[in-house]
């Protein structure tokens, strides 16, 4: 293979087996042995020699980046650049789902490929499953999507699209929370299976962190700050890793971007501990009880904040900053952006924007500083205008309690 695996902790470099855990409180990371080059492809597969696969497959899925001057003027700003992940068909959005979910799935579906997995399992508060619903469809690939109840809405697809390989399991009265544990038991009994892997999975963090590849070759430069809404943090560690080899194999100067992540008021254990200058979570970094928030896609009841390589090392290594973001504020932010901009966004994307706007109001962002503003997701109510779609019918439906048994009878029914 053209790469191999670090465990963060240890140092240790692997052979790729799927490998998605080797040392506790400890990421693993891809260390390529060639240096990047662009290639003439479509989306993220110009970047096809840093990402953990042995080749590229017909899949699409990329990053639009694009200088927003509107929204720039409008913030003060005379070099912000937004990287945009959705549907937007004018401008040419890579993203069929309407986020950035797609750039994991469509490496993820590579890799797995390359190790002979039989099927994949998948845990999503809706971005997530919906994406790898739409390529494992596409590919007749084996999944099984967990959900919540409270988010089975989110699991729909263009009508007619292909999904006989993908199994809906919908928990009754289940969270994100339920729907990780049910598939983390359900991998522990499923032979030949796998978890995707969420930010453990190095597939996903590289196919997020090659925005950050996009962006810099689109402006010929490494960005100053990139902002992010965060939930359990694959999209950050990503950027951060991607703009850590570009400087390393000196394709472009450092230092690397500050990292601005920003997370809901009510719910913000990154944003509490870093503010507590702490490299680890504590239990009073979460709310005491279930809270309502503008944005659910960034609840994350086990963010990946303190392992080696987490959202804390990487906040530490680009002088980065936190924020918290009350609904109001990213309301207007939303209606700013879609205004200014022209497209419908996603709640991440408006929490991000909002958290650049208190930036530059406390003086963390210059007016000649290049930005980079990442909308994690958006198009989706246009893409609902133009296209037909239909929801994802379940497979199963079951209590959190009985879904690993449930599911096993059924496949070998």
């Amino acid at each position: 293979m053209k790469y191999q695996l670090k465990c963060l902790k240890t140092n240790q470099l692997l052979n790729d087996e799927y490998t998605l855990h080797h040392t506790d409180n400890a990421l693993l990371q891809s260390v390529y042995h060639q240096p990047l080059e662009v290639q003439e492809a479509e989306g993220l597969w110009q970047f096809e020699d840093w990402l953990p696969v042995s080749k590229a497959n017909e899949l699409v899925a990329g990053t639009l980046t694009y200088k927003a001057e509107a929204l720039g003027e409008e913030l003060g700003l005379s070099n912000l650049w937004v990287t945009f992940h959705g549907y937007w068909p004018e401008k040419g959005g890579l993203c069929p789902t309407g986020s950035f979910k797609d750039l994991e799935a469509v490496p993820t579906i590579q890799r797995l490929r390359d190790h002979d997995v039989t099927g994949v399992i998948c845990a999503s508060a809706g971005n997530t499953a919906r994406a790898f619903a739409h390529y494992c469809g596409l590919t007749d690939t084996p999944l099984i999507v967990i959900v919540g109840e409270e988010h089975a809405q989110r699991l729909w697809l263009r009508k007619d699209h292909p999904n006989e390989s993908v199994r809906l399991v919908v928990l009754k009265g289940g969270d994100y929370a339920d729907a990780k544990r049910v598939a983390k038991h359900l991998a522990n009994r499923l032979e030949e299976w796998v978890l995707e892997g969420g930010v453990h999975n190095v597939a996903r963090r590289d196919g997020m962190g090659s925005l950050m590849l996009d962006a810099a070759f689109t402006i010929g430069q490494l960005p100053d700050h990139y902002f992010q809404g965060i939930g359990g943090g694959p999209g950050p560690i990503g950027t951060h890793e991607m703009a850590t080899r570009l400087v390393d194999e000196g394709v472009f100067d450092g230092p690397v971007p500050r990292q601005h992540v920003s997370q809901n008021v009510e719910h913000s254990p990154i944003h509490n501990a870093w503010q507590a200058g702490r490299d680890h979570l504590v239990d009073g970094d979460f709310p005491d009880e279930e809270v309502d928030v503008y944005s659910d896609l960034l609840l994350n009841a086990a963010p990946a904040y303190g392992q080696a390589g987490g959202v804390h090392d990487i906040l530490d290594d680009s002088d980065g900053q936190t924020y918290v973001v009350e609904q109001p504020v990213a309301e207007a932010a939303k209606s700013l952006f879609e205004t200014t901009e022209g497209i419908d966004i996603l709640p991440p994307g408006a929490i991000a924007l909002a958290s650049l706007q208190e930036a530059i109001e406390v003086g963390e962002v210059e007016e000649e500083d290049c930005v980079v503003l990442n909308i994690s997701g958006g198009g989706t109510q246009r893409l609902k205008q133009d296209l037909d779609t239909e929801a994802v019918q379940p497979w199963l439906t079951v209590e959190a309690s009985r879904a690993v048994d449930t599911i096993l009878a059924r496949l070998s029914a």
